[in-house]
């Protein structure tokens, strides 16, 4: 019998080798890229949970300003039995460099009012109020936070300011250029246009074009662009470096306080 059977059958567990350097450094390297794997997933799934959740925002948002102004639209020109609206149904300015006089006249704070967005104004008659004329102002104005929102201005009332992340309010009007008129949307003008005709008591409809922007950064992988006219012509770029997201929302409401 050898000496190591011996000592085998003694009881006693034989001798183990360790691991080698080379071992251990693969083992280490492994843990290394399954760490790094981990992290990444991480990082991409927080990174998609940003995005999703900017996008939501931004969606709900838009919905939001489209219905409150769409609502509001609805009541354009609305009268009690027995009293006429002396003022038009809706009205509205070209946005320029600043805000422009008669809107400024109506009510909008020249300070903070965001260049080249459009103003509109509608009014109708409170039943309620001892056949009280309303005029709701909605405009793009710098917010709170230091960004462009929604704000509405009812009567003399301070201005409120409904939805931060608007960055641009684009407003058409719907005109029945039929003589005599018959209820129907013929073309589309701007406010300018539509002064200069004098054709205010001729719009039957209202086309609303909003931008919205995510209030986080770096969500999108490049600066957006997007089909979005602006007042001067322009299609809407993001700035460089800017890597918010962007939305664009429209739709058309017909006054129907002007339908025959």
């Amino acid at each position: 019998m050898s000496l190591s059977s011996a000592v085998n059958r003694s009881g006693h567990p034989p001798c183990q080798r360790g691991f080698t350097l080379v071992e251990l450094m693969v083992a280490l390297l492994i843990g290394v890229f399954l760490t790094a794997g981990v992290l990444a997933l991480f990082a991409a799934t927080k990174q998609s949970y940003r995005i999703n959740e900017g996008v939501s925002r931004v969606q709900e948002s838009g919905r939001f300003a489209i219905d409150y102004m769409s609502r509001d639209l609805r009541l354009a020109g609305f009268t009690e039995l027995g009293t006429t609206l002396t003022s038009n149904f809706v009205m509205g300015w070209n946005g320029a460099s600043s805000a422009p006089s008669g809107a400024m006249t109506a009510g909008v704070p020249s300070s903070d009012y965001e260049a080249q967005t459009d103003v509109l104004s509608i009014s109708y008659i409170e039943p309620l109020a001892a056949a009280t004329t309303h005029t709701i102002l909605y405009y793009i104005a710098e917010g709170a936070s230091g960004e462009p929102g929604l704000f509405r201005k009812e009567d003399s009332a301070t201005s409120q300011e409904l939805l931060e992340g608007v960055y641009d309010m684009q407003i058409r009007y719907g005109l029945d250029t039929t003589s005599p008129p018959d209820g129907q949307l013929d073309s589309y003008a701007d406010a300018d246009t539509v002064t200069t005709g004098t054709n205010w008591p001729n719009v039957v409809a209202v086309r609303i074009d909003l931008l919205l922007g995510s209030s986080e950064g770096n969500l999108a992988d490049s600066p957006m662009s997007l089909p979005y006219a602006r007042n001067d012509g322009s299609f809407f770029s993001a700035a460089s470096g800017d890597l918010r997201l962007y939305q664009m929302f429209s739709t058309t409401v017909a006054l129907r306080n002007r339908l025959p």
